[in-house]
């Protein structure tokens, strides 16, 4: 699955924010026939908000508003929408749909933890973006990146996230492996696979692979 953490528009290319935008007005207006016929070709976008990441709601959060029915959350869920993703303001599929009373789809869109992670999110966020922040130099601090949660792990037996760092010319890859948070830094330069780290509450460790 993709993480979209830049929240600039302009750091897109033209063709690439035509074809973003044209998905996130189908999910906006509630044309599923639309969304479905865009994941077929990209299903990697189907947790993506539009461009820029205003509102920060993906196609599961319009469902969510609209009150779309099971049918169409569960084709969403069965692409790989994640009910632990977040909206700008921090509201989750299942806050907005309790909050527009479309309570029929309530218990579909609580959050189910389908996997563990090693360690309680409070104590493994931290360290997990201390590494981000560590391994891209002044990439953070020239482009606003919105920094990605761990819980989208737990919602699959094998989920894998991966976003791009502008300045960088690569990103990040992480996932569980072992019973362990693995992250991937990768970059076109990289003359063989990159780097490997495994991180813990107390820190990471860079590993051979």
């Amino acid at each position: 699955m993709e993480w979209d953490c830049l929240t600039d528009r302009k750091r897109f290319n033209d063709w690439y924010l035509v074809e973003r935008d044209r998905f996130a007005d189908a999910a906006r207006d509630a044309d599923w026939n639309a969304v479905f016929e865009e994941l077929e070709k990209e299903p990697r976008w189907v947790n993506l908000p539009r461009p820029g990441n205003r509102s920060g709601f993906a196609p599961l959060h319009q469902a969510a508003w609209h009150g779309a029915s099971i049918t169409v959350v569960s084709r969403l869920l069965a692409h790989g929408a994640w009910r632990t993703q977040r909206t700008r303001d921090g509201r989750r599929a299942v806050d907005i749909a309790r909050e527009q009373g479309h309570t029929h789809l309530l218990e579909l869109l609580e959050p189910v933890a389908v996997r563990k992670l090693p360690a309680p999110v409070e104590t493994l966020e931290p360290p997990f973006h201390a590494l981000l922040r560590a391994t891209t130099g002044s990439c953070f601090e020239e482009v606003e990146h919105l920094l990605p949660p761990l819980s989208f792990l737990t919602e699959g037996p094998a989920v894998e996230v991966t976003f791009t760092v502008v300045g960088m010319m690569g990103g990040f890859t992480y996932r569980l492996i072992m019973g362990v948070l693995e992250v991937h830094a990768h970059s076109r330069m990289d003359a063989d696979r990159g780097d490997f780290y495994w991180v813990t509450p107390e820190g990471w460790e860079k590993v051979k692979r």
